[in-house]
C-alpha cells in the first residue's frame, strides 16, 4: 500500500466521520476540480463515482463542500503555484473550524508527496494518480483522523470503480497507465 497515517494537522472531525456514508446525517457534498490532461479527466470521473457511491452529492457553485478534491497536473506551467493558490481558501476554512477533508490528487501530488503537507498542513490526503480507484478506501482513513500520503508505487489492478461520466455520448477510457519510455522531455514515467 501507500497510505500512512499521522494525524497532525488532519483532524477530520466527528461530524464528517459520523455523516460519511449513505443514510447517516445530513447530505454531505464534495467538490472536484481537475487540472490538465485527459487522463486527469478520466481519473476525476472515477473519483466522483466513488464519492457518489459513498453517498456524497456534488456541491453546487457557492455551496461549501465537506470533501474538496483537487486533481492536479504537473505538465502545465506554474502547476505547483496554481495548486497552492487553489488550496489557500480551503485551508483557511479548515483553520476557521469548518469540518472538511482536503484531498490533493494527481501528478503534482505524486511529485511533491509529503512536501505538500509540510507547506499546507491542513491537507488531509495526498494521493498519486495510481490511487484514483482507491479514493473511497483512503478517505476512510481520513475520516478516522489520519493524514494520508499515498504515493508509493503500486501495481494497478482491474479497476472496478463506476465513473460519474460528464457526458452521455463520450467517455474518457484509460488505455495505458504511465509509460516505460524515458524521454528526456517527458514527466509521465515519474508521475503517472
Amino acid at each position: 500500500g501507500g497510505g500512512g497515517g499521522g494525524g497532525e494537522g488532519a483532524e477530520a472531525s466527528g461530524e464528517l466521520r459520523r455523516n460519511s456514508g449513505r443514510g447517516r446525517g445530513a447530505q454531505l457534498r464534495y467538490s472536484m476540480d481537475s487540472m490538465g490532461c485527459q487522463m486527469n479527466t478520466a481519473d476525476a470521473e472515477r473519483m466522483e463515482g466513488q464519492l457518489r457511491s459513498l453517498g456524497f452529492a456534488r456541491a453546487e457553485e457557492g455551496t461549501p463542500a465537506q470533501v474538496v478534491v483537487l486533481n492536479t497536473c504537473s505538465i502545465r506551467e506554474h502547476a505547483e503555484a496554481k495548486v497552492y493558490s487553489y488550496l489557500g481558501p480551503h485551508a483557511a476554512r479548515k483553520r476557521a473550524g469548518e469540518d472538511l477533508a482536503i484531498v490533493v490528487a494527481g501528478c503534482v501530488a505524486q511529485q511533491e508527496g509529503e512536501a505538500l503537507l509540510r507547506r499546507v498542513p491542513e491537507i488531509d490526503m495526498v494521493m498519486g494518480p495510481q490511487y484514483a480507484n482507491r479514493l473511497g478506501d483512503l478517505l476512510e482513513g481520513v475520516f478516522n483522523g489520519n493524514q494520508i500520503v499515498a504515493t508509493a508505487p503500486t501495481h494497478i489492478m482491474e479497476d472496478p470503480t463506476q465513473p460519474q461520466r460528464s457526458s452521455t455520448v463520450c467517455a474518457w477510457v484509460n488505455v495505458i497507465y504511465g509509460c516505460n519510455e524515458r524521454c528526456t522531455y517527458c514527466v509521465v514515467p515519474t508521475t503517472r
